[in-house]
């Protein structure tokens, strides 16, 4: 097993935006072959993985036929290249992944790319 560590930030709290991201950090032991799986007992059973096929194939599905309704409808996934709003949010992002305060993140983002934030 080894130590694998991870950062993240979340704007979101239970179903509702944050006034500001909060990051956090932790860290946990993760397996690095089947035997280690199989010598602490957590390896799944065979309805277990009949399961996790299942789902796994169930989402597959379930996005695939999601994309078609939302085209079918005229509804079209942003890109980098055709959203303003995506482009605002992926450039504030990164400032803050520059250490910049969400404020100053925020500011900088609509400066630069010359487009208002929508909300």
């Amino acid at each position: 097993m080894k130590t694998v560590e991870f950062t993240a930030t979340t704007e979101t709290a239970y179903g509702k935006p944050l006034t500001t991201p909060i990051g956090y950090s932790g860290k946990f032991q993760a397996f690095e072959g089947i035997q280690e799986v199989r010598d602490v007992g957590e390896m799944p059973s065979d309805d277990e993985l009949v399961t996790y096929a299942n789902n796994k194939r169930k989402a597959a599905a379930r996005q695939k036929s999601l994309t078609a309704a939302l085209e079918a409808a005229g509804y079209e996934k942003p890109t980098l290249e055709s959203d303003s709003q995506l482009q605002l949010r992926t450039l504030y992002k990164v400032y803050v992944a520059a250490k910049k305060s969400p404020e100053e993140a925020r500011a900088l983002a609509s400066q630069t790319l010359g487009v208002e934030w929508a909300e």
